[in-house]
């Protein structure tokens, strides 16, 4: 089994265009699965997902897919508490711009999708959008990579947060988005997957857009990031043309 995996589109069709391209170049693959947070953020909701649509690509929901189904909702997680003034707008302007056809796929899609491979669970690749408990809480990079960018670790892998959505996991392999940075970590038997970002470039401010590649190679899952190049200015520019909220929140991620 071959899939590529992305994730964290945020609405920004030049980057989800980019990946879809890299990915058709990259060969044969049995499923193309985003990783949620598909709409809000970018130019053009509506456009994404109806690539998406087009594409055949299978999707869960994130946290912003959230926020657009439920924009009364506060967010529990005091990370986007603190941003809600500024992203509630941005999510009734995102949702204004979905057909409803478009919402109804969006606002389907489920929390997970398992890929199994065997008849033993262990083996099979769960794809989420944050982690296997809920579309909140992130995963952070192994120990020594938060040193590097924190100077600290801020999620060791003894945590209770690690262990409370992983423990109960049955599959070995998870794969997600969420905190818009690409990694691989070791936690006990598992193996966590950072595929994001395709767009609103992360907190290694590498621009190009991102995919991964998943293939069961009957043992175990092998993994290929890839980085993709794209015109992000296009975006930039679409964005400025525009009359979503809150712009200059979301154009200072491309400066």
């Amino acid at each position: 089994m071959r899939l590529a995996i992305f994730s964290d589109v945020h609405g920004n069709p030049f980057a989800l265009e980019a990946v879809l391209q890299a990915i058709r170049q990259a060969g044969d693959f049995d499923a193309l699965v985003a990783a949620g947070d598909l709409c809000l953020g970018g130019s053009s909701p509506g456009n994404c997902v109806e690539m998406l649509r087009l594409a055949g690509a299978k999707a869960v929901y994130g946290n912003t897919d959230e926020y657009l189904h439920y924009p009364e909702r506060v967010p529990n997680d005091e990370l986007h508490q603190n941003m809600w003034q500024t992203i509630e707008p941005v999510a009734r302007w995102s949702r204004e711009r979905l057909s409803s056809e478009q919402r109804e796929w969006l606002f389907g899609l489920p929390f997970e999708l398992r890929f199994p491979v065997d008849d033993d669970p262990a083996h099979d690749l769960l794809v989420v959008h944050a982690n296997p408990k809920d579309v909140e809480l992130m995963i952070l990079p192994p120990e020594p990579e938060q040193i590097k960018l924190w100077g600290e670790v801020r999620q060791p892998d003894d945590s209770a947060s690690l262990k409370d959505v992983l423990a109960d996991e049955p599959a070995s392999t998870v794969a997600f988005g969420h905190f818009h940075y690409t990694f691989q970590r070791k936690w006990n038997e598992k193996t966590l997957v950072d595929v994001a970002c395709c767009a609103l470039p992360s907190i290694d401010h590498d621009l190009r857009a991102r995919f991964t590649v998943f293939e069961w190679d009957g043992a175990a899952w092998r993994v290929e990031p890839h980085w993709v190049p794209y015109d992000f200015a296009k975006e930039v520019a679409a964005i400025k043309a525009g009359d979503m909220p809150s712009q200059e929140n979301f154009l200072r991620y491309y400066a």
